[in-house]
């Protein structure tokens, strides 16, 4: 208690000198010439002119200078955009030096810093002379000892922490998307001239979204700026990287690659002196690097177990002023291949890169892997044994293959489906002078013999006597390319008595070409895939046989037999030569040829020419092949074969949209119903939903039909027919209510409109109107003149030598507006309408040939027909009945 008594009145006097103390200052510090000063001792730390807001000093419980809105300026030599800004500074004052009289700072806090670090055309960047070196150089100049600042112990930083600071870079003017963020740390003057880091930061680019960048982890001791961070060694850690940020760090684009990425890496500075043991050069760096890359695949696919990774080791040197960077040891390494050799770049002109692959051990499981991981719809059980050796080396920039030579002895590939392993042959290939070749590599696979048995088909039979050793299919591939002129091609011969086998490779391996049919059959093929410059821009050329085949597809009844048909490329449009297929009740030839090449940046559908041929075409047997009617979605499960595997969830109509053809058809007999056509011939086209028949033309009872056809599907089916008839012969239509009572010649035009979907809607908006030319007409069942003159029907035959007609058709049925049979000195005139379900209403009379108008009818007698045509009723009524009232 006496204690307390005794120092609480100095300690009070104390506290109170001290807050008085801590008031003065923070008002002197406030004062512009204590401003200038301090702004200036900032300078002389930093060597950069420096802009600050306001000063505050606080002297407990350490003496502290906190600055708001700093900003260091830029030496002009590099542009004239600031070097440094923080939102605030905060210096630790040196307590001896106070006490000395001397103002220096200790350690520096920046707030929220944002650096830029700049490179000029000399390849020097603007941190170099930033922190002060340990020991003047004497050798300076005075002035130079101006530009890296003061020299004096005042001019020394202890330390530097960083706190959510960003650091931009500029190549001279440009400047550059990448930065880093949320940067934090320290930067520490362990002894006179030499820094310690401890620093963290985050990738960020500008314009790509990032999600998992990571975050890169320095430590490390360097000299001061001034004299190129040396010595120095430095570590650096990055992990948990998304790779698709890392490609989008690095191109800003979004290449479709997901997996995990982690670099550790090292760098130390060589000692230029040649005494040392290291013998170096004056800026050069020992650097070691190990990167690695895991679950690596494609970025719509499924992460698995076995998805590939790889890692990549590089040891070598790296001089920073001339730009030169060597890689003595490299190495590449996945699950189950490696790479092994060096490198060396050189930055500084013209860019020089090599890359030297000097032992090089790929297994095929490892590639199948690769496959996989970015190609969907491969097989779980599909496998692959086979290893590769070899030794390369790239120049260049871009890299080019210079020098390369691999082998191998050969290996099998599992394909479930197929009995036995498929058998690769030995592959030799290289780079001889400017020319890469692969010899030709002999694939084969075999398929069981099996015994006769009672269902075995001939033509089983003959294939076994053919194959005696079992071999289902054989392929060879070969490939050339010469460097200096660009041309490249892969060569494919190919022959299998089982296409489907082929087929169920390709399905297994994800690239089914079969969208909703399937093939069996023989095949043959001699292929090129021809290049100029680049494989991006190759076109096949050659020829694909097939024989003794049968095709099933989605939407047909029935398989399609094709004796003989051939697919042909040439420069890339597509031709399919057809011999006989058997198909529809018919046998068919032709072609189908493609018009154009595709435009890759273009949704417009491809053009197709083609010529058909049929020697026979039923209209039932038609409704057999795709039949019922009334099946919904044909359409929709035929054309996914034809147009692949995009169509499989478009509406039939999107389908048809995306035919376009045009070309000729012709059948020798098209038969519908009780409609026989001999040697029809259709040319026209079908373009976005759009039908349009421009000529077509067929032998019809006796005389010829020629017919334009014009239909438009979308939004409603609308169908436009023009037709011309020439020397059809009555008695050889289709309708016998007709050819037993008429026989004679008819040549006339018909227009015909219809729109709907159905049998019965089209039937019932079918309208139009024709006209009609008559000869040698004749009628068996009644004495026309002879019934209308005694007013009763008369047994017998009418004739007429000529004869018209104007007709028009709706509401289902065809009404007769007037048709005019000239007989000798008489004139029959027949009106009323039959209807599509052939009753009948019509009305005949007859006059003298000085009666030219058949609407003012004269006294006599009138025959009327109606009722169903086979079973009509007869009557005779006076004409003067029907004469119009006065």
């Amino acid at each position: 208690m006496n204690r307390l008594r005794k120092w609480w009145r100095p300690a009070l006097t104390l506290l109170i000198l001290l807050i008085l103390l801590q008031v003065a200052v923070s008002l002197i510090v406030r004062t512009h010439p204590i401003h200038v000063y301090l702004v200036q001792r900032l300078e002389r730390s930093f060597g950069r002119p420096v802009e600050v807001s306001s000063f505050s000093v606080l002297l407990l419980p350490s003496p502290r200078l906190d600055a708001s809105r700093v900003t260091i300026g830029e030496d002009p030599a590099f542009g004239a955009e600031y070097f440094l800004r923080a939102e605030s500074l905060t210096a630790r004052l040196r307590l001896r030096g106070l006490l000395r009289g001397h103002f220096e700072f200790g350690t520096l806090h920046l707030s929220r810093p944002s650096l830029i670090l700049v490179r000029n055309l000399e390849g020097r960047w603007n941190l170099e002379g930033w922190l002060p070196p340990a020991n003047a150089d004497l050798s300076r100049s005075p002035g130079d000892a101006v530009a890296t600042g003061s020299t004096s112990p005042s001019n020394r930083l202890q330390a530097i922490d960083i706190d959510d600071g960003r650091i931009n870079f500029k190549i001279v003017d440009e400047k550059l998307a990448f930065a880093f963020i949320a940067v934090s740390g320290s930067v520490e003057q362990i002894s006179a001239g030499r820094w310690q880091l401890r620093l963290q930061a985050q990738p960020w680019r500008s314009g790509a979204p990032l999600q998992s960048s990571g975050t890169v982890f320095v430590r490390g001791d360097v000299a001061g700026t001034s004299l190129r961070l040396q010595p120095a060694e430095i570590r650096l850690h990055w992990d948990q990287v998304s790779l698709a940020d890392l490609l989008r760090l690095i191109s800003g684009h979004d290449y479709g690659v997901r997996g995990v990425f982690a670099l550790d890496a090292t760098a130390r500075s060589v000692s230029s002196d040649p005494d040392s043991a290291s013998g170096g050069h004056a800026g050069d760096w020992e650097y070691a690097v190990q990167a690695g890359a895991a679950h690596i695949h494609r970025w719509d696919l499924t992460e698995r177990s076995d998805n590939p990774r790889v890692n990549l080791n590089l040891q070598g040197h790296w001089n920073v002023g001339t730009g030169a960077a060597t890689a003595e040891h490299l190495v590449v390494e996945t699950s189950h291949s490696n790479l092994r050799g060096g490198a060396r770049a050189s930055t500084s002109g013209r860019a020089v890169w090599e890359v030297r692959i000097d032992s090089a051990g790929i297994q095929a499981a490892d590639a199948l892997a690769w496959y996989r991981a970015f190609q969907p719809g491969v097989d779980d059980a599909a496998s692959a044994r086979q290893y590769f050796t070899g030794a390369f080396t790239l120049r260049g920039w871009p890299l080019v293959l210079k020098d390369a030579a691999f082998s191998s002895n050969g290996g099998e590939v599992n394909v479930p489906g197929l009995t036995s392993p498929v058998q690769v042959g030995p592959v030799r290939g290289g780079r001889e002078r400017s020319e890469l070749t692969v010899e030709p590599v002999r694939i084969v696979w075999r398929a069981p013999i099996p015994g006769p048995s009672a269902d075995s088909a001939p033509g089983d039979e003959a294939s076994r006597r053919k194959s005696p050793t079992g071999v289902s299919g054989l392929v060879v591939l070969a490939l050339g390319h010469d460097f200096d002129s660009g041309l490249g091609a892969v060569s494919v011969d190919a022959h299998s008595e089982r296409v489907q086998d082929i087929l169920k490779s390709l399905s297994v391996f994800g690239r089914p070409r079969n969208f909703g049919w399937d093939l069996s059959g023989v095949v043959a093929a001699s292929l090129r895939w021809d290049w100029h410059s680049s494989p991006r821009h190759a076109h096949w050329n050659g020829r694909v046989e097939v024989s003794h085949a049968e095709v099933r597809a989605a939407g047909l009844n029935r398989p399609l037999l094709v004796n003989k048909a051939r697919l042909e490329w040439k420069d890339g449009l597509r031709a399919a030569q057809i011999g006989e297929i058997d198909g529809f009740g018919g046998v068919w030839s032709g072609q189908i040829a493609q018009a154009e090449l595709p435009d890759p940046d273009s949704d417009t559908p491809l053009t197709w020419n083609f010529q058909l041929h049929a020697d026979h075409l039923d209209a039932t047997e038609l409704d057999r092949w795709i039949g019922p009617r009334a099946r919904p979605g044909w359409l929709q499960r035929l054309l996914p074969g034809i147009l692949g595997n995009q169509a499989q969830s478009s509406p039939a109509s999107e389908l048809v949209r995306r035919v376009n053809a045009e070309g000729e058809l012709r059948i020798d007999q098209f038969t519908m119903e009780k409609l026989t056509l001999q040697q029809l011939r259709a040319v026209g086209s079908l373009h976005d939903l759009h039908l349009d028949v421009r000529d077509a033309q067929a032998q019809w009872a006796g005389g010829t039909a020629r017919a334009r056809i014009n239909a438009k599907f979308l939004p409603r089916p609308v169908y436009d027919v023009s037709a011309d008839l020439d020397r059809i012969n009555l008695a050889q239509l289709p309708a016998p209510q007709i050819t037993q009572r008429f026989s004679g010649v008819v040549s006339g035009a018909l227009h015909l409109t219809t729109h709907g979907v159905g049998r019965d809607e089209l039937l019932q908006n079918l309208a139009g109107r024709g006209d009609c030319r008559m000869r040698s007409v004749e009628f068996r069942g009644w004495d026309i003149s002879a019934s209308v003159a005694d007013g009763e029907p008369h047994i017998g035959e009418s004739s007429w030598p000529v004869g018209h007609a104007a007709f028009a058709l709706r509401d289902r049925k065809i009404l007769l507006s007037g048709m005019r049979l000239e007989g000798g000195r008489e004139v029959t005139i027949v009106k009323g309408s039959v209807s599509f379900g052939q009753d009948a209403d019509l009305m005949i009379e007859t006059d003298g040939p000085s009666r030219r108008e058949p609407s003012l009818p004269q006294a006599g007698h009138i025959l009327r027909i109606s009722g169903p045509l086979d079973l009509p009723r007869i009557s005779v009524e006076d004409s003067i009945a029907h004469q119009p009232a006065d």
